[in-house]
């Protein structure tokens, strides 16, 4: 592994060491609930440490679910690379399908080759020349989508995302009930979908017409419909839509149902659950990473009692709700995500967080201003740095190393939501109380009075008699 962080301007770095397993072992699946140890914070981590890097690299933690040393082209098919001078440039670059022919996507801002910068043309003869070793692994080519620029470009992705998630070319599916496909599941959840749709807009360019916006909608309902009603176990939720509008804009609707399949099976399972409660306790790595890498910025956001949950919609949209706009970023990213586990997207969201320790302590301490400030994502992060430190972090504090103390977390969490509820409990049955003071005290007013008239009452008659009477005296006399 390099020493430094960031490559020179002229190398492409490819950190050989990610997809250093040895020949044949397995590697294991994340177990987070494995009990390893309890915990034990160290000093936080200096990621611009050469030392530390240099010591990370000797270590062989595994980066990847299953085996880095299986072979990349499992169908025995070298796929075809486009030189950089073939790629697509055919279509509007607005972001949407061509309706003629839905394989080819009408390319982001970085369509015209033109605008290539020099380290993207490097990588791209880098991944040109690696993909034609019949030899290739699947670790190292994960690692051309996770090394500096990703794969660089959609016509690259189109031919390597499936081969990333083991998809077979030859398997061709059936599009003729795709019209229809949203009559199989429940419709009230067809339904949320086409509110989600319709909500979809920062997609496409604003310079789409109606035809191609309509257009768009209608295959990012079917691609989630079909994968809906083919596992009928996977459960809809909000932020799905837009890792569908991401891999519908990159591969077209015929591919992109198996992609999306694929991603929703190895990925985003969990997500898609009955209910949220895995992903709640899975939002608490942030802290226990935060424990070890900023302790002083994780009190801070525990002062303000501030659960991690501002990194919900990041975590399972892979940033894509907050980056849609930004295409070249966002399909990175995923090149980045498709070659790492699951919990990745945490491991990126504390380095940002740790990242903006000093714009976080400047904010007013408390828990509203400081989870706006942690749900506005700056557009200007360098995320390239951020990602090469994020893969370091999971190499330091794998996923079952703190799953103890994320479990701790989740039940701090639990406990405090109890305080708040009987909190809240208590203070409506004081309310209540109060409001029966003032209903009773109203009642016992209205004899009172009562009682007060018919004093006055007597009082003057009695003084009217007196009166009476005198005067009556008076005159006899």
């Amino acid at each position: 592994m390099s020493s430094k962080m960031e490559p020179e301007e002229n190398e492409i770095s490819l950190d050989s060491n990610v997809s250093g397993t040895s020949a044949g072992m397995s590697v294991p699946m994340e177990k987070h609930n494995l009990k390893v140890r309890r915990r034990n914070v160290i000093e936080p981590v200096n990621f611009s440490s050469n030392e530390e890097q240099n010591l990370e690299s000797e270590r062989d933690v595994p980066l990847v679910r299953m085996s880095d040393s299986t072979k990349a082209w499992y169908d025995n098919v070298i796929p075809q690379i486009p030189d950089i001078a073939d790629f697509s440039l055919s279509g509007k670059q607005n972001g949407v399908l061509n309706r003629e022919d839905d394989s080819n996507l009408l390319e982001h801002d970085f369509g015209d080759t033109e605008t290539l910068t020099s380290r993207e043309r490097m990588k791209i003869s880098v991944i040109r020349g690696s993909v034609a070793n019949p030899n290739l692994t699947l670790g190292e080519l994960k690692l051309l989508g996770c090394s500096s620029e990703g794969f660089v470009h959609d016509d690259i992705r189109r031919v390597l995302w499936p081969k990333l998630l083991r998809l077979s070319e030859e398997s061709r599916l059936s599009m003729d009930e795709l019209e229809t496909i949203h009559n199989h599941i429940p419709n009230e959840v067809y339904q949320q979908i086409l509110k989600d749709v319709a909500r979809s807009g920062s997609h496409i360019s604003e310079n789409a017409t109606q035809d191609e916006i309509d257009h768009f909608h209608e295959q990012l309902t079917q691609i989630m419909c079909w994968v809906l009603h083919k596992h009928s176990t996977l459960n809809y939720y909000q932020g799905y839509n837009d890792i569908a509008a991401t891999i519908l804009l990159v591969m077209g609707l015929e591919k992109g149902l198996r992609v999306l399949e694929s991603i929703s099976l190895e990925f985003l399972e969990r997500f898609m659950e009955r209910t949220m409660e895995k992903v709640n306790q899975e939002l608490f790595y942030i802290f226990a990473l935060l424990e070890r890498v900023h302790p002083t910025l994780l009190e801070h956001l525990e002062n303000v009692e501030l659960f991690p949950h501002f990194a919900l919609a990041e975590y399972t949209t892979w940033y894509a709700h907050k980056y849609a706009e930004n295409r070249k970023l966002l399909h990175r990213l995923f090149d980045y995500f498709l070659g790492s586990p699951p919990l990745m997207p945490l491991y990126l969201s504390t380095v940002i967080v740790a990242h903006r320790a000093t714009e976080i302590f400047n904010t007013t301490p408390d828990m509203g201003h400081t989870h706006k400030v942690l749900c506005t994502l700056p557009d200007d992060l360098p995320f390239e740095t951020l990602l090469l430190e994020a893969k370091l972090l999971y190499r330091q504090y794998p996923p079952e190393s703190i799953s103890n103390d994320v479990i701790e977390y989740d039940q701090k969490r639990k406990h405090k939501e109890q305080e708040w509820k009987a909190k809240a409990e208590a203070s409506r049955q004081e309310r209540e109380r109060q409001n029966q003071l003032r209903i009773v005290q109203s009642n016992r007013r209205i004899p009172y009075r009562i009682r007060s008239y018919k004093t006055i009452t007597v009082v003057t008659i009695l003084a009217l008699g007196l009166y009476a009477f005198f005067r009556t005296s008076s005159g006899l006399n």
